[in-house]
């Protein structure tokens, strides 16, 4: 999977910048985002929080 497979609008699909810069990130509801890497063909979900 990369991340022109994931690139549909409404999921607002980014790379995430400092000390996350290896993941990336999808918004679910308002501040709440799922944030996940990609290692290799696969995704690793690594957690869904309110980072802002």
């Amino acid at each position: 999977m990369c991340p022109d497979e994931l690139s549909l609008a409404g999921l607002r699909l980014h790379p995430l910048k400092g000390d996350l810069d290896q993941y990336w990130s999808v918004w679910v509801s308002g501040n709440w985002r799922i944030i996940f890497r990609f290692i290799e063909n696969d995704i690793e979900l690594v957690d869904y929080l309110d980072y802002h």
